[in-house]
């Protein structure tokens, strides 16, 4: 199952990008800088860029299971592209892994990006009998509400 069907399955995907933030970005905290496995990793040849592909890779799946919009997607992918970059440039690069933390910044853009999309269990077939569904596309339709709509079914 590529696509998240539930809330629950929205849930674990939260879950697992916020894991996937921590632990890229910030295991060891001072005041507001945080040093995670992606700035450790850097110091091993191979090491840190294959762990910024693979974290970096699991953020975007899980963008792709929460259907974000494509522009959206475009967008984390950039940034783990540039992160995974940037950390293989000799000196320069060790700093910038420490310094610029796209897996944190690739999680916060999916995960407000969850917060501004409504998902409704179902199809849209379903939904459209409900009244929740009515209300919202009132509102959308008023330009009160500029929120995506997604249907899991």
């Amino acid at each position: 199952m590529i696509f998240a069907k539930s809330h629950l399955d929205l849930h674990n995907i939260r879950n697992n990008v916020e894991r996937v933030k921590k632990l890229s970005d910030n295991v060891v905290g001072i005041g507001p800088l945080g040093i995670g496995l992606d700035g450790l990793l850097t110091w091993i040849p191979g090491a840190g860029e294959l762990y910024s592909l693979g974290a970096g890779g699991l953020i975007i799946m899980d963008a792709v299971r929460a259907r974000s919009a494509p522009m959206v997607v475009v967008q984390i992918v950039a940034i783990i592209l540039i992160d995974t970059v940037a950390g293989a440039l000799p000196v320069a690069g060790k700093i910038a892994d420490v310094l610029f933390t796209g897996h944190k910044w690739s999680a916060d853009m999916l995960t407000k990006h969850m917060d501004d999309t409504i998902y409704f269990e179902g199809t849209r077939k379903d939904a459209q009998g409900t009244a929740d569904y009515r209300d919202l596309l009132s509102r959308i339709q008023a330009g009160k509400e500029k929120r995506r709509v997604v249907f899991l079914g």
